[in-house]
């Protein structure tokens, strides 16, 4: 009859194996991490970009149709400011830098934003016909990148 050991435990090598494995899970799991934060991030700038998309509405609902041209625009009803017209009455939080978003208004359609250009909001207004109201909007937000978002919110 064969002499039996009784084994309790593991070996050396089964050990250094299954740290092995669940380092390479752990790498795995800390890049899909550092992504979806990125994708959160995004998608928190986009929904800036949409209340932006809506108060510009409600401004234009309020002003004849007119965009507001700059930050200091009112509306001809009740004097108020395009950022007064957001949800909060103010501007939301940027997500990348943790502090309220700088909207940045410009007159040339397409530009992104100068003053806060990871996760920023611009706004650019432009008159379809020269001397008219501001009737043409876009709005743009940016990635930590500063690169432009696919998603591009605009009337014309």
């Amino acid at each position: 009859m064969p002499f039996l050991r009784n084994q309790d435990g593991m070996t050396l090598i089964e050990l250094m194996i299954v740290v092995v494995v669940i380092g390479i899970l752990a790498a795995i799991g800390m890049a899909n991490y550092a992504n979806m934060q990125e994708q959160a991030k995004v998608a928190h700038v986009k929904s800036n970009m949409h209340s932006v998309q809506l108060a510009a509405e409600d401004f234009a609902n309020r002003n004849n149709g007119n965009y507001p041209a700059s930050g200091a625009a009112t509306t001809a009803e009740g004097g108020l400011t395009l950022v007064a017209l957001l949800p909060s009455g103010g501007m939301p939080e940027n997500p990348f830098t943790i502090a309220p978003t700088t909207l940045d208004f410009t007159n040339v359609l397409g530009s992104p934003p100068a003053t806060d250009p990871a996760g920023g909001v611009s706004l650019n207004t432009s008159q379809s016909v020269a001397g008219g109201i501001f009737d043409t909007y876009d709005i743009v937000g940016t990635n930590a990148s500063n690169a432009p978002l696919a998603l591009i919110l605009s009337n014309y």
